[in-house]
């Protein structure tokens, strides 16, 4: 009877493990990119990483740092990962030069697109022409740098005039600050804040937004590679979903939201961060247009005018459909992604 009861012990405890070791490998592994080093407004990520969000939907998400939306979209294309954040115009030039790898975003993070041209007052900067004649500091795979020439063909503006000098991110407002450069490429709430970090007074700094010169594009989105969309529908699905509850974490509370980011980058000044995070949710994430409609999804019209813009800016050798470029089909139900 003792051997019975030990038998059946044993049983139950050998069950227990296996369903432990069996769910485990139930979770799908997924190695996701950020387009750029890790800051405030990537907060909805590592929410759902640490809160354990994501593996609640039985994923296992690992989060890199990234260079650049150029090089998430490459990654993305040859599989190095499964799925990143770049800007959807990156991914627009891509996908018209690359149709046979062509891959979709599947949720919009920037409802408005933060890309814009940033200097000194002190420059003399005061029109978009006065630029010619001045060396620009642009970071190379920067989606900012990509997409200029767009912004310059519709406002008249010649780059054959502007003296190009790449620079490495960390270094980017620092030397424009020295006066290295006359201007430098980026987003809205990056370099405005880390210029002010770094002692330049807000009312001493000029700005040109794409957004506000005829590019009314979208920005940062979630993409997924071509073959982990085939293999894994639900799991995109469920990355999405657990991404949407870190949105909502992050709007509600903004200096959790800042304690999330700081775990992963234990050097980021949390009192600037949070000030990052505010510009950037009133600018670009929780404008108007999503507290209407709910986060992730596009304007089909909208998408299709930026669509033109971009392809005849960039010269491509075709125009992408918006269905190719944009997938809503994964993205929760719209009352699901009501963030207010």
């Amino acid at each position: 009877m003792v051997l019975r009861h030990i038998a059946i012990l044993i049983t139950a405890v050998s069950s227990l493990v296996l369903a432990l070791i069996t769910g485990a490998q139930a979770e799908t592994k997924i190695r996701f990119t950020l387009d750029w080093l890790p800051g405030s407004y990537h907060a909805p990520f590592f929410i759902a990483l640490y809160k354990g969000y994501y593996k609640a939907e039985g994923l296992d998400v690992t989060i890199d740092r990234g260079k650049g939306s150029g090089q998430v979209v490459q990654q993305l294309a040859t599989n190095v990962y499964d799925i990143g954040y770049p800007d959807i115009n990156v991914l627009m030039e891509f996908n018209a030069k690359n149709p046979s790898v062509a891959f979709p975003e599947v949720m919009i993070g920037y409802e408005q697109n933060p890309s814009g041209l940033f200097f000194l007052k002190s420059s003399g900067i005061k029109s978009i022409k006065d630029f010619e004649g001045k060396t620009l500091g642009p970071v190379a795979n920067d989606s900012t740098y990509k997409t200029l020439p767009v912004f310059a063909k519709l406002n008249h503006l010649d780059l054959s005039k502007i003296k190009i000098q790449y620079l490495d991110p960390a270094l980017r407002e620092a030397l424009l600050i020295k006066g290295q450069v006359d201007a430098i490429t980026g987003q809205y709430f990056r370099s405005v804040i880390d210029l002010h970090g770094r002692g330049v007074k807000y009312e001493d700094i000029g700005s040109f937004m794409y957004k506000d010169y005829g590019l009314d594009m979208y920005g940062n989105g979630v993409a997924v590679s071509r073959s982990f969309l085939k293999e894994h529908p639900e799991a995109v699905r469920g990355f999405l979903r657990a991404t949407i509850r870190g949105v909502k974490d992050m709007i509600h509370d903004p200096e959790t939201a800042v304690e999330m980011v700081a775990k992963a980058e234990p050097l980021l000044k949390k009192d600037i961060e949070l000030e990052r995070l505010k510009l950037a949710l009133s600018c670009c994430i929780a404008t108007p247009n999503v507290l209407k409609n709910g986060y992730g999804g596009v304007d089909p019209a909208r998408l299709e005018r930026t669509i033109t813009l971009i392809s005849e800016g960039f010269g491509l050798p075709r125009k992408p459909t918006a269905a190719e470029l944009f997938d809503g089909s994964y993205l929760p139900p719209e009352k699901d992604r009501m963030v207010k």
